[in-house]
């Protein structure tokens, strides 16, 4: 994960992104490299992009590169399947340029992004989705990102989750790919806000080796002590013993504490003060048991110099699996830390790199030009050591002239030539033949319905009820009927009575 050192390795980089385009579709690495140096061209729209140096052709091209960069326009057969093919592709050569061999610990940070589009009627699979504190129309993104420092945070899968899925579920699978492939004796820090803090997330991270979590805990978590049960015999044995608030309440006696001085961005000083209280248990669920997966608490106090607390709320973590035990307290902390950079890649994303600009009714080309931006993304992280020379301006802090931000690159690439010899020989302008012209068949598209996720899935309940002798006995069943469905479902209610039936007369009903 080293930065570039010479222009023959960005020359080296560039090739190998254009391998993974269609020959056809010439203009995607024009794309990316007019994404990059975006600063100078100040598109505020994506049509905006063809006018940059580096995109050599006319304004459809651009169009083309994103909806066909997978698949000459010829081919019509098995489209999604070489799209999806591709997309992989592109992803775990991401990955694998990012990962390297030698290192301990990987740092990757999860989040969820939207992409509002209320304004749009026609693009499908819309829904409710929670954007900065409103409620919007659009689509939810995940992304998955390897920490780089200095405020870098590499996106190494971006996906839209669709509505009929569930977002944290989703997340998982996406993370379980990319640890995978991470070295085995490397360990891998998943680290998440209070949206991950849910067993859906943490117990099927919890089977996987080198694999530890640290997500945030919400303010109305409770942890239990693990009840030490003597019964013998039969029945099912305690597990849950001592329940204990996070907020409110006494707590146990904390297994250690640490504390240390830091200095803020701002170079104050404030004291750290970190306890663990180990070995704790959780709530879970029918699919998620949680009653085997111990949790680490960690709760962290700020202080400023003079004593008194610098927030009101502590911070408090949950720590989760098998090689826990590797990380400090100081490690834990400084990991969630790192997670607020993910913040700066989206609104560095969305603001430069226009991620969420592409105006478009179809999904798959929205999520396909989020993907060209994740490249641009990573060929400016990589050049960063190439493009040092930023000219401040009279207001900036000339102490901060070394710091390399993603800013700071993204404003001396698009003043710099060093990818003005990348592309050896020119390429010709070449538009939409007219015989081939799109536009001149117009179909008008249908309105798309907003989704809406159920609640709750509907149950129809049965109760049925025997008598033997002087006692009546009662027994109680429940079908999941669909809420869209007038008609009940007159076979499972039978197989479900039948069922009932049967446990009532062998208990002599």
């Amino acid at each position: 994960m080293s930065p570039f050192n010479s222009t023959e390795e960005l020359r080296d980089f560039i090739e190998k992104i254009r391998k993974f385009f269609s020959h056809e579709t010439e203009s995607s690495v024009d794309l990316i490299l007019a994404l990059a140096t975006n600063h100078f061209t100040r598109a505020r729209s994506v049509a905006e992009l063809s006018l940059s140096k580096h995109f050599k052709k006319e304004f459809s091209s651009l169009y083309r590169a994103v909806h066909g960069y997978y698949a000459p326009r010829a081919e019509k057969n098995n489209r999604e399947q070489k799209r999806q093919r591709a997309r992989a592709v592109i992803s775990e050569f991401l990955l694998c340029h990012a990962l390297s061999p030698h290192k301990e610990i990987y740092r990757f940070f999860l989040d969820m992004t939207g992409n509002i589009k209320k304004h749009s009627p026609k693009t499908p699979d819309r829904s409710y989705i929670y954007s900065n504190g409103n409620v919007e129309v659009g689509h939810l993104y995940s992304a998955v990102c390897l920490g780089g420092g200095d405020g870098w945070m590499l996106p190494l899968s971006m996906e839209r989750i669709p509505s009929s899925k569930n977002k944290i579920e989703f997340s998982v699978s996406q993370i379980v790919r990319i640890v995978e492939k991470v070295p085995a004796k490397s360990l891998s820090i998943c680290v998440g806000d209070a949206g991950y803090c849910c067993n859906k997330f943490l117990q099927p991270l919890s089977s996987h080796q080198n694999v530890v979590t640290i997500t945030r805990a919400r303010s109305n978590k409770v942890m239990f002590s693990r009840h030490k049960d003597i019964k013998k015999g039969a029945g099912k044995k305690r597990v849950y013993g001592k329940k204990h608030h996070l907020t409110k309440g006494s707590l146990p006696s904390p297994y250690a504490v640490e504390g240390f001085e830091e200095k803020t961005k701002k170079g104050k000083l404030q004291s750290v003060k970190i306890s663990i209280y180990k070995n704790h248990i959780c709530r879970g669920s029918k699919n998620y048991k949680m009653s085997d997966v111990p949790v680490d608490f960690v709760r962290v106090e700020i202080y400023k110099p003079n004593g008194v607390k610098k927030y009101a709320r502590d911070l408090w973590l949950q720590v989760v699996g098998e090689r826990k035990e590797q990380l400090s307290l100081k490690c834990a902390y400084e990991a969630y830390k790192e997670r607020f950079d993910i913040e700066h890649l989206f609104k560095f994303g969305k603001s430069k790199l226009l991620m969420n600009k592409y105006q478009t009714t179809d999904p798959q080309a929205e999520e396909d030009f989020m993907l060209f931006g994740m490249i641009a993304y990573h060929l400016l992280y990589y050049c960063k050591t190439l493009l040092n020379k930023v000219v401040l301006r009279k207001w900036e802090n000339k102490k901060k002239e070394s710091v390399q931000s993603p800013w700071k690159v993204y404003r001396a690439a698009g003043n710099s030539n060093i990818f003005d010899a990348i592309e050896t020989m020119p390429l010709k302008k070449r538009g939409i033949p007219t015989y081939k012209n799109i536009r001149k068949i117009f179909t008008q598209s249908s309105d798309q319905p907003i989704v809406r996720k159920p609640i709750g899935q509907p149950k129809l309940e049965i109760l049925i009820k025997s008598r033997f002798e002087n006692s009546i006995s009662f027994s109680k069943a429940s079908v999941n009927i669909d809420a869209s469905s007038k008609d009940l479902p007159l076979e499972q209610i039978a197989k479900k009575a039948q069922e009932a039936c049967i446990k009532v007369w062998a208990q002599g009903g």
